[in-house]
């Protein structure tokens, strides 16, 4: 029989063998190795150490008689074990990522100079995935000045199942990050925005701050003072966002984040200061 590959078992290191030992133990309950061999197309040479490292990681029972026999456990149990597998993998490597950042961190050169990196993506996916993920692995801070074309960006990649909202409000919940956000808007675009806002409250209810301004026409994001993301919209373009530009420059994050505040203090704090009427007390 055709035993199917699965990735979950994948993910907790079981090779190829040894997915299908499993697969076949859980068709036959109780076998001995030549069993096993047989229903899952095994290699003889192959069964013994599979069905060791499967009773090491609790995911099989052994019997050490003549021949030695081997025992599925129940489907709950084999699930739940895989899933711990998974979850004690994944601090292992949480654990060794914040030793691995602090290792590059001390590495980091103290050449002087200016020596920007600039990275160019195409379209208003590579946009998201290649650039705008960038604010999901901030450290402290993030700056977003975004209008029309980055909600649609954004709404786009969510709907293709890039959750890169959720992802970023995740990270900033996790590392206490700060996150500004300045919406610029018009008229014409104002209910985008309202559906925007309304549709995501969930994942952007956790920002330091909200502010509202008239378009200003040139959209970005500063992330951790070091990181500009600069997207580029044109009208004749179906999507709009054709492409968007990642630049490494302390000095130009720097600016950007002067610009930023500037707007931030002029801004409204709230949408019903639109239509405030300066006549009336």
């Amino acid at each position: 029989m055709r035993i199917p590959d699965s990735e979950l078992l994948e993910e907790i290191g079981l090779t190829l063998y040894e997915r299908k030992a499993i697969a076949a133990l859980m068709v036959l309950g109780v076998a001995d190795a030549a069993s096993i061999c047989r229903q899952g197309a095994i290699p003889t040479s192959k069964i013994y150490r599979a069905m060791e490292k499967l009773a090491q990681l609790g995911l099989a029972q052994v019997q050490p008689t003549r021949p030695k026999m081997y025992a599925a456990l129940p489907v709950g149990t084999v699930v739940d074990r895989a899933v711990a597998l998974v979850r004690e993998r994944a601090d292992r490597f949480s654990a060794a990522g914040e030793e691995l950042r602090r290792f590059l961190t001390a590495l980091t050169g103290s050449v002087r100079g200016r020596h920007p990196f600039v990275d160019l993506a195409l379209g208003a996916e590579s946009h998201v995935k290649r650039h705008l993920v960038q604010l999901a692995d901030a450290n402290s801070r993030i700056l977003s000045y975004m209008e029309s074309g980055d909600l649609a960006a954004i709404e786009q990649a969510i709907d293709a199942g890039f959750p890169i909202l959720r992802r970023i409000a995740r990270n900033a919940g996790e590392r206490m990050v700060r996150h500004q956000v300045l919406f610029g808007f018009s008229y014409r675009t104002a209910p985008q925005l309202l559906a925007f806002l309304k549709r995501h409250r969930a994942d952007i209810r956790n920002l330091t701050g909200i502010r509202y301004s008239g378009e200003v026409g040139h959209p970005f994001h500063v992330v951790d003072e070091r990181i500009v993301i600069l997207p580029l919209d044109h009208p004749f373009i179906p999507e709009g966002r054709f492409a968007s530009l990642l630049i490494r420059d302390e000095e130009l994050a720097k600016n950007l984040a002067s610009g930023f505040e500037k707007l931030w203090r002029k801004a409204m704090r709230s949408l019903q200061e639109v239509n405030a009427d300066p006549r009336q007390s």
